[in-house]
């Protein structure tokens, strides 16, 4: 199991947050910005279109320009944004088929240092750079590895914000050696964006930080906890952590769970600031077959989504701020 922490990398790794190497990236022992313009123009496109996402696709795909729904999602939400020359070629194919003027969608874009001349198109960057640099966090740490650790129980409280983005994460964990000794557990981070600024874990209840790392690609981060007791076949440990988003963190407004092997019990449920209830919010699930998702009702400031059973594959809310 791997836990990796309110956003992204390896979607087949069991998750939360966290985080370090030897390539260029620091290993420390011990948006929602204008990309949203890009996400809102889209969603109004879609809309006024009266076309579904697995249409979308279908069509993008028949135009050759293939793109995963899990990306395309991330991009209608603001939680990606397209960056490299084979995703702005996807960009200028959603113009088309969604009658818009060009550039209506590609001027909306965030300065990126991957938007230059790139000779080779290549896969997109939340699948193929994520599960690389997420290989690369976990070798730079010195993980363990944890195939034989499984989560049987996540529980995550995620608090929003005033500004709409997620300002603290609460993670309780129950898991299970399934053979051998365990004794840490690694946590990895996606950032919304690229960024030198990693989110902080405090308050660990049942370990301690003893590794940290940010990978030189400034978009995955890792931590390490050591477990204040190692943990042997059959026998569980439950420990807690909070995560919080420092000045210079990338603005998030999604909370998600990955898993490696199906989980007994994965509940995320999020907590608006009064004066700020998206306009909008929408749960998905992704596993390597499928992705699917639905809108979500916010009732009194609150969403949660829970599931038994479920796994391989990431689970989440994510939510945004019409104009």
């Amino acid at each position: 199991m791997l836990q990796m922490r309110g956003g992204a990398a390896d979607p087949y790794a069991e998750s939360t947050k966290t985080g370090s190497h030897d390539g260029g990236g620091t290993v420390t022992d011990h948006g929602r910005g204008d990309g949203s313009s890009f996400a809102g123009a889209l969603r109004a496109a879609i809309s006024e279109r009266g076309i579904t996402l697995a249409r979308l696709q279908s069509q993008l795909k028949d135009d050759g320009n293939p793109i995963s729904m899990a990306t395309l999602s991330y991009w209608r939400s603001g939680d990606r944004q397209p960056e490299g020359a084979q995703s702005l070629s996807v960009v200028e194919g959603l113009e088309d088929r969604l009658g818009l003027d060009r550039g209506h969608l590609s001027t909306l874009l965030l300065p990126s240092t991957r938007l230059g001349t790139v000779a080779p198109p290549r896969l997109p960057f939340d699948e193929e750079r994520e599960q690389r640099e997420t290989e690369e966090t976990l070798e730079a740490l010195r993980a363990a590895p944890q195939d034989a650790l499984r989560d049987l129980s996540t529980h995550m409280t995620v608090f929003v914000g005033r500004s709409g983005a997620v300002e603290k994460i609460v993670m309780r964990s129950l898991v299970q050696a399934t053979k051998g000794t365990i004794t840490e557990i690694p946590l990895i981070d996606v950032a919304p964006v690229e960024t030198e600024t990693m989110s902080v874990i405090s308050d660990v209840v049942g370990g301690r930080i003893d590794r940290e790392y940010l990978h030189p690609g400034r978009l995955l981060s890792g931590v390490v906890i050591a477990l204040d007791e190692p943990i042997v076949a059959g026998s569980t440990t439950l420990f807690e952590f909070t995560e919080t988003f420092p000045p210079g963190y990338p603005p998030r407004q999604s909370a998600w769970h990955a898993t490696s092997r199906p989980a007994r019990e994965s509940l995320i449920w999020v907590r608006f600031h009064p004066d700020a209830p998206p306009s909008w919010c929408e749960e998905y699930l992704e596993t390597e077959d499928e992705y699917v998702s639905s809108l979500r009702t916010v009732r009194h400031g609150a969403v949660h989504l829970a599931r038994h059973g479920f796994g391989p594959g990431i689970l989440g809310l994510r939510w945004g701020y019409d104009e």
